[in-house]
Order: C-alpha cells, then structure tokens, then sequence
C-alpha cells in the first residue's frame, strides 16, 4: 500500500480469516470495508470495530452485487490500496464420487467465481500502486486426495491470479496482483470441516493475522509476476 490511510477491502469477514484480518487492519488504523452474507455477524463486527469501516451482506458468487457494493466503497471511502479476495468454501474429506454435485457446484462458485467477482469489481478502482491480493492454498499448488474440489479451486485461483497479473498493467503502472497461500494450517471452521482430528493444533486465525497483516501491509513483493507467495 501507498498510504496507509488508504482502505483495505476483504470478502468474507464475518468468520475466519476474513474476521481476524478486518480486526487487525482496523487495530492498526485502516478503514476497512467487509462483506460476507451473515447479517448478525457483520451486525456484530461494525459494533465491534466502530465507526469508520463499512461492512454490508454480499454474496460473492453474485459478480453484479460486488459490483455494486465495489462502487458504493470507492463512492464512500474512495480508492482501496489493498483488496484481499478471501471468501471461501470447502467440503468435508471424501472421494470425488461421494461428493454431491451442488457441493462441488458450491466450491468452484465460491472460490473461484467469488474470486472472479472480486477482481472484475474493484481491479479498475483501486489505487495507483495498491495490491489484490487472493487467498490461495498449498493444495492450490500441491494436490490434496480427498479434496479434490477444494483443490481444483485453488489450483485456479493460481491460474486466475497470474493471468490478471498480465493484464493488470493495461491499467496503470505499479498494481500489483498476487496470489498468497495462508502458510500452513489456521484454526478455523473450514479447517475444522477438512481436518476435524487436527485443527485445533494450530493457530487461531487472530494470531495469524498479526503476522499476515504486517506480510500483506509491507512484504508482498513489488511486482505482479511473483509466484509461489506464502505468508511466513
């Protein structure tokens, strides 16, 4: 980011990852503008965090509603210098052939169309010099059996995130576009979903934030052909 005044913008803030993220900019003095689709979590994070952000009910997976509340951000808080694509959604272990159609049709319409949604709706308004980033997964570059939808989505949103990162100099110099793997496992309810016997033996998502934060704020690389990026 250029300014630190400049607001940072997360899908998917009312659990997880997007919820420690929107805490922790917002601790460090960033407007923040949020969207999930729980009512009474966003209810509850504005009341925490205060005035100054804005967080509203958004379903991803609808590219005209981010659009719209993309346009009602820049309108309201102006220009982002950082966009985190973060909404997700994963299934519980299985084989393929065990997974039903509509939660396969789920994943790929959340990780990868919500992903989508995000970049064709603020890439075009965000700052000179400012940075989407997406939330990848190791099993975005490395296969994981038994979760093979979670992985197919990951594994384009890698795809997705280098091929805008071509395209994003077509709109002005220094925007960068990058892909991040969270660096490890996180204890949150996606993961308890995957890894029910485990997820507790990790960090809460709100210690990982502190760190995430301070990568995202001021070690992302400087240009958008970098490759492979996993938060320390």
């Amino acid at each position: 980011m250029t300014d630190s005044r400049q607001p940072v913008v997360i899908s998917g803030v009312t659990k997880g990852l997007g919820r420690a993220l929107a805490r922790r900019f917002a601790a460090l003095g960033h407007p923040v503008a949020g969207c999930g689709r729980s009512a009474d979590a966003l209810s509850e994070l504005t009341s925490e965090l205060g005035d100054g952000h804005r967080f509203e009910r958004v379903d991803v997976t609808d590219a005209e509603w981010v659009d719209a509340w993309a346009e009602r951000v820049h309108r309201d808080l102006g220009a982002p210098g950082l966009v985190i694509a973060n909404a997700g959604a994963i299934t519980g272990q299985a084989p393929v052939w065990e997974v039903p159609p509509e939660d396969f049709d789920t994943v790929m319409r959340v990780n990868v169309g919500g992903v989508y949604a995000m970049t064709r709706a603020f890439l075009p308004r965000i700052a000179d010099g400012g940075a989407l980033v997406t939330i990848s997964s190791g099993w975005g570059r490395n296969p994981r059996g038994m979760l093979a939808a979670y992985t197919a989505s990951k594994f384009a949103v890698e795809g997705f995130t280098r091929a805008v990162a071509q395209e994003a100099a077509q709109l002005r110099p220094g925007v960068r576009v990058v892909a991040v793997d969270p660096g490890g496992g996180v204890d949150t309810a996606m993961l308890a979903t995957c890894l029910p016997e485990e997820h507790h033996t990790y960090p809460t998502a709100d210690q990982w934030a502190e760190n995430a934060v301070d990568y995202l704020l001021h070690r992302l690389p400087a240009h958008s052909d970098a490759t492979g990026l996993t938060i320390d």
